[in-house]
This record gives structure tokens, C-alpha cells and sequence, in this order.
């Protein structure tokens, strides 16, 4: 199987979380309209994130 290095998940999962969550926080506080595609996309975006760093954590050594 396949293994992800887990630095490189979790520079890939805390840029989609904050990515994210910055487009998410400017369209719920900020002043920026954005369409329902973009916002269902930054939710995505956000989730696919958490999975990737839940995979990264819980990846087991190589024996």
C-alpha cells in the first residue's frame, strides 16, 4: 500500500482547512457575496482538509 508522507499531509491539510475557512469566514462575516457553488466548494474544501490530516495523524509506521 501506498503511504502518504505525513509532513507533506499536513502542510497540504492546514493550507485546504485555512483556505477554507478564509472564504468561508469572508462570506458569513465579511462583506463578500459569493455564489452557492463557491460556498458548498470551501465547505468541501474544508472536510476533504480534516481528512486529510486524519489520515496523516493516524498513518502507522512502516514496519
Amino acid at each position: 500500500m501506498k503511504t502518504r508522507n505525513p509532513l507533506l499531509g499536513g502542510i497540504i491539510a492546514a493550507v485546504m482547512i485555512g483556505f477554507g475557512g478564509w472564504r468561508l469566514y469572508e462570506h458569513f462575516l465579511g462583506d463578500t457575496q459569493m455564489p452557492t457553488w463557491r460556498v458548498v466548494l470551501s465547505v468541501a474544501i474544508v472536510v476533504y482538509g480534516f481528512v486529510v490530516a486524519y489520515n496523516a495523524l493516524m498513518q502507522k509506521p512502516n514496519e
